[in-house]
C-alpha cells in the first residue's frame, strides 16, 4: 500500500496514483481534437458552397461550384454522354423530396423535358444505326461494329 498525502490509498488496475490523475478541470487529452473542427464531409459541402468567377454568354457570373458542376454534367448528358445520363438521373431522383410513385416526371420546366427527350433520341438514333461506313485494319470492305446475332440479312 502507497501512502498519499490524504490518507491510505490502494494503487492498482484503474487506480493511479494521485500525483498522475488529472486535476480538477484539466482535459484527458488537451492536444486532442479541437473545437469547430470540421469532419470531412462538412469540408467538401463548404468546399461546394464556394463561389467562382465563370464567363457564360460572354458574361462574367460569380457562381457556387456546385453549381459548375451541375452545368458541366447536365451539358455533358444533352451532349450524349452514356456515363453522365445515369449519374444525372440518379442525382435528380435523388433530389426529389416526396417523389409520388405514379409520376416519373424529373423536369421542373419545359426545357428540361425538350433537353431529355433530345438526349434520348440520340442514344435511340445511335443504337439503331448500323455503322458500316467504318474502314477495317486492312483497308478493305467496312465492317458492321454491331455482333453477329444482331445483323439483319
Amino acid at each position: 500500500m502507497a501512502k498519499a498525502d490524504k490518507g491510505p490509498y490502494e494503487v492498482g488496475f484503474g487506480k493511479p496514483p494521485p500525483s498522475s490523475q488529472f486535476k480538477p478541470g484539466q482535459s484527458g487529452n488537451p492536444n486532442g481534437r479541437p473545437r469547430g473542427a470540421k469532419n470531412f464531409a462538412t469540408a467538401i459541402e463548404q468546399e461546394l458552397d464556394t463561389r467562382v468567377t465563370v464567363t457564360e454568354n460572354g458574361r462574367r457570373r460569380r457562381i457556387s461550384k456546385r453549381e459548375v458542376i451541375a452545368k458541366h454534367l447536365v451539358n455533358k448528358a444533352a451532349g450524349g454522354d452514356l456515363k453522365a445520363i445515369p449519374l444525372l438521373l440518379n442525382e435528380a431522383r435523388g433530389g426529389q423530396s416526396n417523389p409520388d410513385p405514379g409520376s416519373d416526371q424529373v423536369f421542373d420546366t419545359p426545357e428540361d423535358r425538350k433537353v431529355f427527350d433530345g438526349v434520348i433520341a440520340r442514344i435511340l438514333n445511335s443504337s439503331h444505326e448500323n455503322v458500316s461506313s467504318l474502314p477495317t485494319a486492312e483497308g478493305g470492305e467496312p465492317q458492321s461494329t454491331r455482333p453477329s446475332h444482331e445483323i439483319e440479312e
